[in-house]
């Protein structure tokens, strides 16, 4: 994957991965591996933590189709490696603020029909949770 183009987002929109499928993986032990990897990198990129958690849900029966989606996400983290997180400092005579935010879908997931929410919490103007 050192050589793949990037990608401007990790997961299409109107893709939703399926649990069940006919193209079984091979080798589930290197999709388990590599997935493994993707959730310690959601410390420093937590805009792809939603997406490594869908992949983490296919870790007991791999398909092929769940192998793509993780390898656009690495195609992503390749696209967009000199993004971050930006710091701010508050200054004492700024008053500190808490500010945050949610949002869900209710039953979308077409396998069993779970919703799925998800939050972030900003101090200041920094990013926390």
């Amino acid at each position: 994957m050192e050589e793949a183009n990037g990608v401007h987002s990790p997961m299409l929109s109107h893709n939703k991965p399926r649990k069940f499928g006919t193209d079984v993986m091979q080798d589930p032990t290197l999709y388990r591996s590599v997935v493994g990897a993707l959730q310690y990198v959601t410390l420093t990129r937590p805009e792809i933590a939603f997406y490594v958690n869908k992949v983490c849900q296919f870790m007991e029966i791999s398909l092929d189709s769940h192998w793509c989606l993780v390898k656009r996400i690495l195609r992503y983290l390749s696209g967009t490696s000199t993004h971050g997180l930006l710091l701010s400092p508050t200054y004492p005579s700024q008053a500190l603020s808490l500010r945050a935010y949610s949002d869900s879908d209710c039953a979308n997931d077409p396998d069993d029909r779970r919703s799925t929410s998800g939050t972030c919490i900003f101090i200041g103007p920094n990013l926390i949770s």
